[in-house]
């Protein structure tokens, strides 16, 4: 049963382009949660505004915006909701009945330097927003090595840095029956001033679910895949917070599912262990959490060395200065060595709750068991548990363009990341160029420069490769050497074949994808009639009979020319009467009627309904 699965499965790969969006946004772990209200739930992708203010005077909300989810129950309005994802698949909106959830974005102009690019608004969207973050911490080295990898995207801290650059998204999946939408994106270094000094780039896919399943349940499904040589040994799962003047009041739960409102500056309070508690943390604007209220249930076990969580006021909130509007939470994990490092993965699941307090929001998170449901595993998928499918590749006018294909001869790709795999993206540059490549980095190793347009991931394999496409052309029945000196003998009809060169260049396979296109040989039949000795072809023709010659045609292959040649005695064309048929009208190539003409083509239409080419040379 799981191999018809499987060729189900291939099939449907191959048949639908939207299909490969799923099998390439895919996540390894299902929740199994049954969906609680399949009513009230709306996706879009056409931008509006969201109504929500913020303190950023560069750059307006669209150029974050990339999905907007929501849910409306009309029944209990304290657990409707609307999302906002941007380009990084972070979320940078959050409204329920308590208002704008996410803080306004604004920063302190000690912290802006002359030399950045983005001036006032070097953060738009990519600190203060729920997010995940990486870090290597043998690499990161505050102030001036900082290795922090976000999912939303990069600060604006160079002088080239003019407009916001989010975490480019590879690929995307919008699944309308079970009320989710999926982004992957290749995460970046954030702190571009940095990496100008350390060359540091990023090798992390980040891939997000964002999942409806009614009644003010919003569930969330991370994987990390690290494709690069770097270790990762510390994560925000997640980064995020709170705008402090909706949600003013923080609170812990105990592990009876009680809950103290605990309040702290960031930098200052507690690093809280999440296997002490109930598994749950909530906001409300009302100090013993009687007004609306916005929850987060998460695991309270990890495969790491230790989960934890930290939390606070972005400093003074209530000093006159202090626009910052800020309650800071970050959940943080610690993997062991080598756990996610190269060709390693980690998945997570938590759940967001809305509710009328926080009473109905660890109601709503008992009686649907999320603690139980959510997760945290060191998970990585094997070879043979992915899904796969092929790609042929064209060129035309230098752009390559990758095709679903179901030829043995079209390059197999694994769908999802497995132990040790390299992914393989189309990368577009502004130029209109475009490359296949395992490097995101193949342009510039600042992804931010203007020279990247999009990249999108095509899949995964075994070595990291480069991918190019030769186009070539051949007559039927010839013999083609492939780059890689395979040899294929007489050939009649077209075919793709791949030439793979080992660790070809700086340790990436050269894959040469070749195009075989075969023109035919021409073979023409002709007639003609004269009634003297012609030259045809530099042959002299001097008796009646049938005569071939070869030629090279215009594709440069064989054109062989057949004719069949009539010596007449010289006479007028109409009394030339084949069976007694009669001449109803004479036509030339143009298709107009005419008399008769000598030394050119005609065609002869008789009252029988033929019609014979001929011509009448002297």
């Amino acid at each position: 049963m799981k191999i018809l699965v499987f060729c189900l499965s291939f099939i449907v790969i191959q048949s639908n382009s939207q299909n490969t969006d799923y099998f390439l946004t895919k996540i390894p772990f299902n929740s199994n949660i049954n969906i609680l209200d399949t009513n009230g739930f709306h996706f879009t992708k056409n931008y509006s505004n969201s109504g929500s203010s913020w303190l950023i005077d560069s750059f307006p909300e669209n150029v974050v915006f990339k999905a907007e989810m929501s849910y409306e129950n009309p029944i209990n309005p304290s657990q409707s909701y609307k999302i906002r994802i941007g380009k990084g698949g972070q979320i940078y909106s959050f409204t329920s009945s308590f208002g704008e959830s996410v803080p306004p974005q604004w920063v302190n102009p000690n912290w802006i330097d002359s030399s950045f690019g983005g001036g006032n608004s070097f953060s738009p969207w990519v600190d203060e927003v729920w997010q995940v973050v990486c870090v290597d911490g043998n690499l990161n080295s505050p102030p001036d090595s900082m290795y922090f990898i976000h999912q939303a995207g990069v600060y604006l801290k160079t002088p080239e840095q003019t407009k916001p650059f989010y975490s480019p998204q590879v690929a995307e999946y919008y699944d309308s029956l079970n009320y989710s939408y999926t982004t992957v994106n290749w995460g970046q270094q954030a702190h571009t001033n940095s990496v100008i000094n350390t060359g540091y780039t990023s090798a992390l896919l980040y891939y997000t679910k964002y999942t409806n399943l009614g009644l003010g349940i919003l569930q969330v499904d991370n994987m990390i895949y690290n494709f690069g040589d770097d270790n990762i040994n510390f994560l925000n799962m997640p980064w995020g917070g709170v705008r402090n003047s909706n949600l003013e009041h923080f609170f812990i739960s105990s592990p009876n599912n009680s809950y103290s409102n605990s309040h702290a500056i960031y930098g200052q309070g507690p690093i809280v262990q999440t296997a002490s508690t109930g598994g749950w943390v909530a906001w409300s604007d009302d100090s013993l959490g009687r007004s609306q209220a916005l929850a987060m249930a998460h695991p309270i076990t990890t495969n790491t060395n230790n989960s934890v969580f930290r939390y606070g006021d972005a400093g003074n909130l209530a000093a006159s200065w202090n626009n910052r509007d800020y309650h800071v939470f970050e959940m943080i994990r610690f993997p062991s060595n080598g756990q996610l490092a190269f060709g390693r993965s980690m998945s997570f699941r938590y759940f967001y709750v809305v509710g009328s307090n926080i009473d109905s929001t660890s109601i709503s998170i008992i009686n649907n068991n999320l603690i139980s449901k959510s997760l945290d595993t060191a998970y990585t998928s094997d070879i043979n548990s992915v899904d796969t499918f092929r790609y042929h590749f064209t060129i035309e006018q230098g752009q390559i363009t990758p095709i679903i294909d179901t030829l043995n001869s079209a390059l197999l790709l694994r769908s999802s990341p497995y132990l040790n795999s390299y992914p393989l993206f189309n990368i577009s540059a502004t130029d209109s160029s475009n490359f296949i490549s395992s490097n995101p980095n193949y342009l510039s190793n600042l992804p931010w420069d203007g020279l990247l347009d999009s990249i999108q991931l095509l899949g995964f394999l075994n070595n990291p490769a480069n991918l190019f496409v030769v186009h070539d052309t051949i007559c039927s029945g010839s013999d083609y050497i492939f780059p890689d000196g395979t040899v294929f003998s007489d050939i009649t009809s077209k075919m793709s074949y791949i030439s793979t060169f080992n660790s070809a260049v700086n340790g990436f396979d050269s894959i040469i994808y070749t195009n075989i296109v075969v023109n035919q040989n021409i073979v023409l039949y002709d007639t003609l009639i004269s009634n003297s000795n012609i030259l045809w072809n530099n042959l002299s023709l001097d008796s009646s009979g049938d005569y071939s010659i070869t030629l090279t045609s215009f594709s440069g292959c064989d054109s062989t020319i057949n004719l069949n040649f009539t010596i007449k005695s010289n006479t007028n064309i109409f009394e030339i009467n084949c069976n007694k048929r009669k001449i109803e009208r004479v036509i030339n190539m143009l298709g107009q009627e005419i008399d008769f003409l000598r030394n050119s083509l005609l065609f002869y239409q008789y009252d029988d309904g033929t019609v014979e080419k001929r011509i009448i040379i002297e």
